[in-house]
């Protein structure tokens, strides 16, 4: 039977990366070794964070916390140190995005509905806390933040003396707001002609921020005005997968089946400190995109590298790039390649990727595609007709 696929990789700033499949998480050191995981696998045993898929996970930007949310509402923080849960929430509504703020005090959460909830990290007080008949950790209360009227899709931090809260949703905006008191919006980033699926921002560049889109587009913000600085039309240096094949086209929804011929829409994009880049994987291209980041500011020359299978996610561990397939390899059941990026080029990690290969998921009867962001990003789903034909 295949492997459970890992669905997210998350990296944090100490070398701890998260990998997670389904309802488990495996966190593993720089070398692949497992320190912490919800299996038997070895390390640390972690306590489930709640019902359900972990759908999102985030690490504190001291890498002193690590969270991780669920398609049941249960939102879960540990601390990296004995990876104990110091603290639960259930959210009102199911959370797509987590982030930690700035300081590590507060977990922000986005939700499908457009709004956002921030949750303190610390536990509260004995005489306030909530507790079940079995003494559970203590309940954390959250607050409502800031509202899209949209589904939201990322959220995010900027770096730089004022810290802003970046929001990205369906309705094709970038928000941007002051913090905490975020109903005082900064600016907009408007240009974009699809969904905004992911944002990311760089201590090395703390004055913008890049978002990626279903429209097939990368693009290049001043923060503190919202001005779009440079847009990247991925077509151009992705256009040969669709001509000689490689494109894996969707075939689990009729979003998927009749969609245009080519499409390039943005699954993620992170920041690369180490080595100053922005990587970028997109729906339906077995590759990774490396966009190296120039003062001025500006992103340079795409540079494309190839993977065996579709990435579902990727992260930056340093110098190094993790891409999680979204189906095991045929032959070798490979879950992730771990590659290794300098300024001079990109070459294969082979330890990290066997090591991180070896770990252990769930057998499971078939792997099931994950739909196309277009199914919920879009929106002709309000006008689709019937699976059958009809109207």
């Amino acid at each position: 039977m295949p492997r459970q696929p890992i669905s997210l990789v998350e990296a944090g700033p100490t070398g701890l990366i998260a990998l997670v499949f389904a309802a488990d998480l495996h966190i593993a050191d720089g070398t692949g070794k497992i320190v912490a995981t919800t299996t038997a696998a070895g390390g640390v045993q972690l306590d489930r964070p709640g019902k359900g898929a972990i759908k999102a996970a985030a690490f504190s930007r001291d890498g002193a916390l690590f969270a991780v949310c669920t398609d049941e509402k249960a939102v879960a923080i540990y601390r990296t140190g004995g990876w104990t849960v110091v603290c639960r929430h259930e959210s009102e509504k199911r959370t797509n995005a987590i982030a930690f703020d700035p300081s590590g005090a507060f977990l922000l959460t986005a939700d499908k509905f457009g709004d956002v909830h921030r949750v303190p990290t610390a536990a509260p007080a004995p005489a306030a806390a909530e507790r079940d008949a079995a003494g559970a950790k203590a309940k954390a209360k959250p607050e409502a933040l800031l509202g899209h009227v949209s589904i939201l899709c990322d959220v995010a931090f900027s770096y730089g003396a004022r810290p802003y809260v970046l929001t990205c949703d369906r309705d094709e905006k970038l928000r941007v707001s002051r913090y905490p008191n975020a109903y005082n919006i900064q600016a907009f980033g408007l240009g974009h002609k699809e969904f905004v699926k992911s944002v990311a921002t760089a201590q090395f560049a703390p004055d913008v921020a890049v978002t990626g889109a279903g429209d097939g587009t990368v693009r290049l913000w001043d923060v503190a005005s919202g001005r779009l600085l440079q847009t990247v039309e991925l077509e151009p240096v992705l256009a040969k997968y669709y001509a000689d094949g490689r494109a894996v086209r969707g075939t689990n929804s009729y979003e998927d089946r009749t969609a245009g011929a080519e499409r390039y829409g943005v699954l993620r994009v992170r920041a690369a400190e180490a080595t100053r880049q922005f990587v970028v994987v997109v729906e339906r291209i077995p590759a990774v995109v490396i966009l190296p980041f120039h003062d001025g500011p500006g992103l340079g020359s795409a540079r494309v590298v190839d993977t065996a299978a579709l990435p579902a996610d990727v992260a930056v561990l340093g110098d190094r790039i993790v891409a999680a397939y979204a189906a095991p390899l045929p032959d070798s059941g490979d879950l992730v390649v771990a590659l290794s990026s300098n300024s001079d080029g990109v070459a294969a990690d082979e330890a990290l990727s066997r090591s991180l290969n070896a770990m252990p998921t769930a057998e499971v009867d078939e792997v099931v595609p994950a739909p196309s962001m277009f199914v919920w990003g879009g929106k002709a789903y309000l006008d689709r007709p019937d699976e059958d034909g009809g109207e």
